[in-house]
């Protein structure tokens, strides 16, 4: 749980407690701790900032950033500074440091997730294969016309994507 989190449900628990003892629960200076409240007071506007301010939020919040991240920027080849100003418009900002660096830095962090994925994977299939023991693949097939015929087969289970692509003909 991030601080941000057990500040706000402590004063959920507690609403009488003083600044002093809060801080002496939650491990931090007195002055710190009456700084944070001030600002987490001037976010909590709504019922929206409220939720956003919870460990549910939080984690909303967290998943919000990685789906958007994985979506646009990295499927999609959005900017850092167009996800950034989508961010803006939803009103994340307040809860979020969200700048063009830190984007960038998360879809590197995501990207490196992704590889260090994808090289346990290839281990363990590596593994399994040692062992004797046979890959159970569950194929579903379609096909796609781009600039030319594109067969597409996917492994049903684990959404491994194989992708053939029909060499140009040659015409006389």
């Amino acid at each position: 749980m991030s601080f941000w989190s057990k500040l706000f449900s402590k004063r959920r628990e507690k609403p009488e407690s003083s600044i002093r003892s809060l801080a002496k629960d939650l491990e931090i200076p007195k002055s710190t701790l009456h700084y944070q409240s001030q600002q987490q007071d001037k976010r909590l506007v709504d019922e929206q900032t409220v939720f956003l301010e919870s460990p549910a939020g939080e984690f909303f919040l967290k998943r919000l950033v990685v789906a958007t991240l994985y979506t646009f920027v990295l499927k999609g080849g959005i900017g850092a500074q167009r996800v950034e100003e989508f961010f803006e418009l939803i009103g994340i900002s307040t809860h979020m440091a969200i700048s063009e660096s830190s984007i960038l830095r998360l879809v590197r962090s995501i990207e490196s997730s992704i590889l260090t994925y994808k090289e346990l994977q290839e281990t363990d299939l590596q593994a399994s294969k040692a062992y004797g023991e046979e890959l159970k693949v569950v194929l579903g097939l379609d096909e796609t016309w781009l600039d030319s015929m594109l067969l597409v087969c996917q492994d049903l289970i684990s959404g491994y994507l194989f992708l053939k692509q029909n060499p140009p003909s040659e015409t006389a």
